[in-house]
Parts: C-alpha cells; sequence; structure tokens
C-alpha cells in the first residue's frame, strides 16, 4: 500500500490484505488522528474518489484500486473560530453552565466555510476564552444544537469537564425538553407518538428522511394546545434527538411546520407568508434536568420569540 500526499489531498493504493474492506474503514486505519464518523462525512461530503470516482462510504475496495481524499481539513474550523461580542440573551447562569435564549437566524456553531457570527463565536467571547482552551475547538461548550432557524433554549457548558457530564445527560436522556410548534393542519387526538426511523437522505445529504433500511430510532410525542382555522399550535417532546427529527416527523405524518423550507409544502409555506413569518415556528421552549455538579434541578421557560408571539396574535385575530 502506498501513500501520497500534498497541501489539499492525500491518496492511498489499495493492496492484497485490503481486498474487501469498506472505504471508510480503510481511511480510518490510514489517517488515525481522524475519526471514522469524521471520514464518513467527508465522503457524504463527496470529497473521496476510488479510482477517480465519487465514492460511498459502503465501497468495498479491490487490491490496486487507487483511494483518493480531498480537503482533509475542511471540517476543521478550530484554528478559524474566533471570539466575537455577537450579544447573548442569558436565561441561566452559573460557574459551571450557561442557558442562553437563541435568537432565529443565527447558526450554534461554525462549519466549513463559515466560520463566524455563530453562537460559538459569541460563546468564546462572553466566557472570556480562547478555541484553545476547549477539546472541541468547533464547539466550544456547546452539548446540543438548534437549527439556524429554530429560536430557544440552549446549554452551553464553560469546560470541557462539565461539556462532557452534561452530555452524558442527554445521551441517557435525562434532559427534558418542550419546543413549541405551528404545524398545518388539524388533529382529531389532544396528544399523540410518532415512532419512525430517521436518517440522512441519500438523495440530498442535507435532508433527513424516515427509512426502515438505514434509519435510526426516532420518537416524538406531542399535545395539541391552540387550534386554528387550518393549522395547529402544539408542544413537542423530542423523546430522541436525530437531526431535525421534529420537522421530519411532523411533515412524515402530514403536519409541516408552518414556514419550513425545507420539509414544508405550497400549503404550509402560504400560511406562513399570511402571517408574516419568514422562518419555521419552532421554539425550544423549555428544560428541564438535574445540574451536572451541583445536583440542583434546572427547570426553565422561555417566552416565544416576537416574530413567532406575532404571528400567533396575527392568527388569534384574523382569518386567513
Amino acid at each position: 500500500m502506498d501513500q501520497e500526499e500534498d497541501n489539499k489531498s492525500i491518496s492511498f493504493t489499495a493492496g492484497l490484505n485490503d481486498s474487501g474492506s469498506r472505504v471508510d474503514v480503510f481511511l480510518a486505519s490510514r489517517i488515525p488522528h481522524k475519526s471514522r464518523n469524521y471520514l464518513q462525512k467527508l465522503i457524504d461530503f463527496k470529497k473521496v474518489s476510488v479510482n477517480g470516482v465519487i465514492a460511498y462510504k459502503k465501497y468495498r475496495l479491490a487490491p490496486g484500486d487507487f483511494i483518493t481524499l480531498a480537503d482533509l481539513d475542511m471540517l476543521e474550523p478550530a484554528s478559524n473560530v474566533r471570539p466575537q461580542d455577537i450579544k447573548l440573551r442569558i436565561r441561566y447562569e452559573d460557574d459551571f453552565l450557561v442557558i442562553i435564549s437563541k435568537d432565529p437566524h443565527i447558526t450554534v456553531h461554525p462549519a466549513a466555510g463559515s466560520y463566524e457570527n455563530t453562537i460559538a463565536n459569541a460563546l468564546l467571547f462572553y466566557f472570556k476564552k480562547n478555541v484553545k482552551e476547549f477539546s472541541d475547538a468547533a464547539r466550544p461548550g456547546i452539548v446540543h444544537r438548534l437549527d439556524k432557524d429554530t429560536s430557544g433554549l440552549l446549554i452551553a457548558a464553560k469546560n470541557d469537564s462539565v461539556q462532557s457530564r452534561i452530555s452524558e445527560l442527554f445521551k441517557k436522556r435525562e434532559v427534558s425538553k418542550i419546543y413549541r410548534a405551528l404545524v398545518l393542519g388539524s388533529f382529531n387526538e389532544k396528544e399523540g407518538r410518532i415512532i419512525l426511523p430517521l436518517g440522512r437522505s441519500r438523495l440530498d445529504r442535507k435532508k433527513i428522511t424516515v427509512s426502515s433500511d438505514y434509519g435510526r430510532e426516532s420518537e416524538t410525542a406531542f399535545k395539541v394546545l391552540e387550534t386554528f382555522s387550518n393549522c395547529t399550535l402544539l408542544d413537542v417532546f423530542p423523546m430522541t434527538g436525530r437531526t431535525h427529527q421534529i420537522r421530519v416527523h411532523l411533515s412524515y405524518i402530514g403536519h409541516p411546520v408552518i414556514g419550513d423550507h425545507a420539509y414544508g409544502n405550497t400549503e404550509s409555506l402560504k400560511i406562513a407568508k399570511a402571517i408574516g413569518l419568514d422562518r419555521q415556528f419552532l421554539h425550544a421552549y423549555k428544560l428541564s434536568f438535574n445540574h451536572p455538579v451541583t445536583g440542583e434541578r434546572i427547570e426553565l421557560e422561555d417566552d416565544l420569540a416576537e416574530d413567532l408571539k406575532k404571528s400567533l396574535e396575527f392568527l388569534r385575530t384574523n382569518k386567513i
């Protein structure tokens, strides 16, 4: 097995012992300082080719295959992340963590090509820390995320130790989250539960889809709060924490979130325009968990963002 390298890419030639190996497993064994999950993401971004053809992660190698990985560090924004004085709305703070109310239209953490004006940049400034003081430099203190156009409560730790402890709470599903969502249509039931496996779409890698073949267990509960002529306000309880889970689950059962451009439809987007909403009506409304250091029970509620309040007021006083 030979290896070639330049400033932008790295290449390998598969040997006899590599026959039948998956390309993602092969790369993980040859590039030990990058995780297999990280390398799979590079494959998803079409940065890996075999014999000049874009590869998929389950591709099985044959002896003599020439594997090229371009832009090895494209998903590593750490060195580019800097503190920025961006206003944060603090809802809770102690010596160990902070909980903010995230505004809509702001990304939580940096991504390739976009290293500024994120919550991560704002937190570095607020904590008066350099990115190198966190082991996960792209997500300094951040243990969960909200989509760019979702508002509401977000937890951030002030050091690696607390970040690790809070991450464990999320993994064990010991953090209770409630979202407020305005969705298309009405419900016969007052509450319900959606249990459908979710995975990344093979047609559009930026989107999530329901899939029994490769999806992961996902569960969302909901409760009807208020009904309008053609939409319904819900409390939504994500029992698992998959990417886009609430949006995909509700869309799949025919009740897309109003204003959701990725998973909505013509009717849901039409309603959003009518009520003056330029993003999805989704707000992380409540968080409950035991403090990872003090053991204190933390329960926080966050009022709806102003644009969502105005949309509801419009619905309550106008027919659309």
